[in-house]
């Protein structure tokens, strides 16, 4: 997010928790410091589109906070093919209600979307979103995203050996490989799949 975008939703904060409702955009405009209302339009949509606000473009002052107990974070990609290094940080938030509906706190979900054709076979594509959730305990069965390394992440089957952990995926797209268990950090069970169609 950009810094100016932060101190207007920063603002934007303040006064709805002041007035109960949001303010104008003229008054936004003063805020900011700025001649016109254009730009204040543009953070606005920027601030929409990254799920941080909603509003209904038919009533006036209808800027509404969306709620952070209501969002998950959204990574923009895990591999399904060999394993790539990608950065830990969400990049934006996503509505948890918009999205599906959960039966998990969506305290404890996350999303990524797939990149890659290793998981074909589970009915798993390139392009497809999954959710996941803390695992409590490992059965073989469900898929994982795990991290190799602290580095590297990829979403897997697992085969849990006594020293060692097998990681499977499509056996015409990915060869099993092996790692030391203190390698491996097993961050969230696969719980559901949203695929696009267009």
């Amino acid at each position: 997010m950009t810094k100016k975008a932060l101190l207007l939703l920063d603002y934007i904060k303040s006064y709805i928790a002041e007035n109960k409702y949001s303010p104008s955009y003229n008054e936004m405009k003063n805020f900011m410091n700025l001649k016109s209302k254009s730009s204040i339009f543009q953070y606005i949509e920027y601030l929409i589109s990254h799920n941080y606000l909603y509003k209904d473009s038919l009533k006036a002052r209808s800027i509404k906070l969306r709620s952070e107990e209501a969002t998950i974070n959204f990574f923009n990609e895990i591999s399904a093919g060999k394993p790539i290094e990608t950065e830990s940080d969400a990049i934006s938030k996503v509505d948890a209600n918009d999205l599906l509906q959960l039966d998990k706190n969506p305290i404890d979900v996350f999303a990524c979307k797939i990149n890659g054709n290793s998981m074909h076979s589970y009915g798993i594509y390139h392009g497809d979103t999954v959710l996941l959730e803390k695992p409590t305990f490992i059965n073989e069965k469900n898929i994982y995203a795990i991290q190799i390394d602290n580095s590297d992440i990829t979403l897997k089957k697992l085969k849990i050996n006594t020293e060692t952990i097998d990681i499977l995926g499509d056996e015409l797209n990915f060869k099993k490989t092996t790692y030391n268990k203190d390698r491996i950090n097993i961050l969230g069970k696969m719980i559901k799949l949203i695929r696009n169609y267009r």
